[in-house]
């Protein structure tokens, strides 16, 4: 019984000791600390520079590359009605490609969530942009000046909600680009 038992210990030790682990990337601040290990079986979101959105587990991450397992659900035509169907793939792709990392907390499934961080850069270019093509098109429909009855107040301020949306929006892409707040660290396994 006891040589079973040594028999049985002495090949899990030989197999996890000889078991080749995979290369992993590593999110890094640029002061060094860590924000996030990308490994075989850990959930990736992220979204390349050609727009493509990665939402899925890591099968494996070799010589440079990301595989992954993605799922989409979609509703599809059956007979008298609609079903849910679920598309399961594999995608690789170099993790070079990878134009932002979505691993904060204020993400879901790819998208960013919560009404300050959407709603309101998105409300502001809307409003001030909107504001400043009507009011001009009004003055020049009404013939007036553009400097007549104070108007160039209202037009300056419309015109600092839309650059505020649009600096706000264009802050918010520019830190969550690989590049931006942190930098991307391939660590290759050697066997």
């Amino acid at each position: 019984m006891k040589q079973a038992i040594l028999l049985i210990l002495l090949v899990s030790v030989t197999e996890v000791a000889l078991s080749q682990t995979s290369d992993f990337i590593v999110l890094k601040k640029r002061n060094n600390r860590t924000l996030k290990t990308y490994y075989p079986g850990a959930f990736i979101s992220a979204k390349t520079y050609n727009g493509f959105a990665i939402n899925g587990f890591i099968k494996e991450i070799r010589n440079d590359s990301i595989i992954i397992h993605q799922e989409e659900r979609q509703l599809v035509n059956k007979g008298f009605g609609m079903e849910l169907d679920t598309v399961a793939y594999l995608v690789a792709f170099d993790y070079h490609d990878i134009k932002s990392f979505h691993y904060t907390s204020q993400y879901t499934w790819g998208r960013k969530r919560g009404f300050a961080v959407i709603t309101i850069p998105r409300l502001m270019r809307l409003g001030g942009v909107g504001f400043l093509t009507l009011e001009l098109v009004n003055t020049a429909y009404r013939g007036e000046s553009i400097t007549a009855n104070n108007k160039l107040v209202p037009l300056g301020i419309a015109a600092g909600v839309a650059v505020t949306g649009f600096a706000i929006t264009y802050f918010q892409n520019k830190s969550d680009k690989a590049g931006g707040k942190y930098k991307v660290v391939y660590v290759k396994n050697s066997h």
